[in-house]
């Protein structure tokens, strides 16, 4: 059989396996999501927050994939991890599937042994050259479903956040980022930072120093948890220097004509709520100013993404909320559709 003609077989196949095990994943996280309270624990501690606020995050994982998305990802990693003079790690997760399957169509079985090897090259092209040589950065190699190997890496390694991108290669010899950063949010304990592809470019030589910029904004949802969630968005803000701006979005009810006059009155009721509990969780802060409150209408990732671009934000703040019982959104699933929208990275801390 000519060597093309295995090459191609070779990729369907990997292509194939990589869309069955993907597609067992989502069957998996829905069948187990009224456990999730149970696999995942919440990171978001009265000690996480106040850390957070101090020191910010000294350990951090940004998985890549060696796509340019990653690359930009990666910038951001080494930005924080310079900061915070905290270590980073980054780490690539070999598919063995994938391996195998190059391994047959190039006749080459040392690929996995060499992926280090390109791994650190790609570091040393992508991370200021000071970070390297301060010997607080580390390239490792793992093999497995990414999606499972990057929390487990963490927790393994004790990292406070994971940086990554989205929307990066596709195809048999690459890592789909996309559904890679979906499922990291779905599992994860450890604050993700996740990098949208509207983000290149933003992060320059010279000004990498003043990212996120003056203002952050932070999603709000109005459950038990607000006033945590306040706080721990309120930290990171404090360790960055930036002023806050606290956002919820009231959902808008889709109804008839002949409805609409009736929920409008409702809607009106909701939003005035809404304003109150924002203004009480933004007073339960203490700080005098830096912090802003505002209250939105509609359907959440597209408002938040508009006030976004809007206010020329760096960074958007959200919370990953834990569905209860069989209803209601997959964890992430809301981060991650702010992510297809917005332009400036999103952190998505556990709760």
């Amino acid at each position: 059989m000519a060597p093309h003609t295995i090459k191609r077989i070779a990729q369907a196949v990997a292509r194939a396996a990589q869309r069955r095990d993907e597609i067992e994943m989502q069957g998996i996280d829905r069948l187990l999501s009224p456990l999730a309270r149970k696999r995942v624990r919440p990171a978001m501690t009265a000690a996480a927050i106040t850390r957070i606020s101090r020191t910010g995050f000294r350990a951090i994982l940004c998985p890549v994939d060696f796509s340019e998305q990653s690359r930009v990802a990666l910038r951001y990693a080494a930005t924080l991890a310079a900061r915070s003079g905290g270590r980073l790690t980054i780490l690539y997760v070999n598919d063995p599937l994938l391996i195998a399957a190059a391994g047959i169509a190039l006749h080459d079985r040392s690929l996995a042994t060499r992926t280090l090897v390109e791994l650190r090259r790609f570091v040393a092209a992508t991370v200021p050259a000071a970070l390297v040589a301060s010997g607080q950065t580390d390239a490792r190699v793992a093999s497995g479903q990414p999606a499972d190997q990057i929390p487990k890496a963490a927790l393994r390694d004790q990292s406070d956040l994971i940086v990554m991108g989205t929307n990066g290669l596709t195809g048999a010899t690459k890592l789909f980022m996309g559904s890679t950063t979906s499922g990291v949010l779905r599992r994860t304990s450890v604050p993700v930072l996740a990098i949208p592809r509207a983000a290149r470019g933003k992060l320059r030589p010279g000004t990498a120093a003043a990212w996120p910029g003056t203002r952050i904004i932070a999603a709000i949802e109005l459950s038990r948890h607000a006033e945590r969630d306040t706080r721990a968005a309120a930290a990171v803000a404090a360790w960055f220097g930036s002023t806050l701006l606290l956002v919820h979005v009231v959902p808008e009810f889709k109804a008839t004509a002949w409805l609409r006059r009736r929920i409008e009155v409702s809607d009106r009721a909701r939003i005035a709520d809404a304003r109150s509990r924002m203004a009480t969780l933004a007073r339960g802060l203490g700080r005098a100013t830096g912090v802003e409150t505002r209250v939105l209408f509609g359907e959440a990732a597209g408002e938040l993404a508009s006030v976004a671009a809007t206010e020329g934000v760096g960074l958007v703040v959200m919370t990953l909320r834990t569905p209860r019982g069989l209803v209601g959104s997959p964890r992430g699933s809301i981060s991650y559709a702010v992510l297809a929208q917005v332009a400036a990275p999103v952190l998505a801390l556990p709760g």
